[in-house]
């Protein structure tokens, strides 16, 4: 989501940014809730053990070629239900960009950089040889004093076709224009 007049900045993350002299605010990403993602994979587990069991009802009445499809999506559920359990324990964040800084919240608790403060800008880019080769798989923002501030990509269709994430453009041009470096970190095993 970007920043536009109808986007609220919420009172505590606008008074830490005026606490910083971060300016006007110029993009915001919200990773979402938690909750509403392991609602959504609880949701997704109890669907699939119904197709399960009653694919096994099929295999055990006769039709024996679906007895792989059962398990394979018993599989599926017992993964999604481990999925719905975790969700709650990650956590929720929203980045807020400004002028001269930002403002990244996690679990309720805001902190402030200013871009001149960061050490670097990882981009964390998924090494050759893997399913999702060459893409962003996050923007790891280090700031000096502080713990790495994560944000995940989150691509959308542009005119032309292409894939990109507007809000971790905005973010690495903002890093460079303060003239911190913005390096590029391959993930994934080689």
């Amino acid at each position: 989501m970007d920043t536009d007049e109808t986007t609220v900045v919420p009172a505590k993350v606008a008074v830490l940014a005026a606490a910083h002299g971060l300016g006007a605010p110029v993009g915001h990403r919200d990773n979402g809730s938690p909750g509403r993602a392991a609602l959504v994979a609880l949701l997704l587990s109890v669907t699939a053990f119904a197709v399960s069991f009653a694919l096994f009802h099929l295999a055990g009445a006769g039709l024996r070629p679906l007895l792989p499809l059962a398990v394979l999506t018993l599989a599926a559920a017992i993964g999604a239900l481990g999925w719905a359990m975790l969700f709650p324990f990650r956590a929720g964040q929203s980045v807020w960009a400004y002028e001269n800084g930002l403002v990244h919240v996690r679990n309720g608790r805001p902190r402030a950089a200013l871009w001149r403060e960061m050490e670097r800008l990882e981009l964390h880019v998924i090494r050759d040889g893997h399913l999702m080769a060459g893409m962003t798989s996050a923007y790891l923002l280090r700031p000096s004093g502080q713990p790495p501030m994560r944000v995940r990509p989150q691509l959308r269709e542009q005119p032309d076709g292409t894939r990109q994430d507007p809000f971790g453009t905005l973010l690495t041009r903002l890093v460079a224009d303060a003239g911190r470096p913005v390096v590029q970190t391959l993930i994934g095993r080689r």
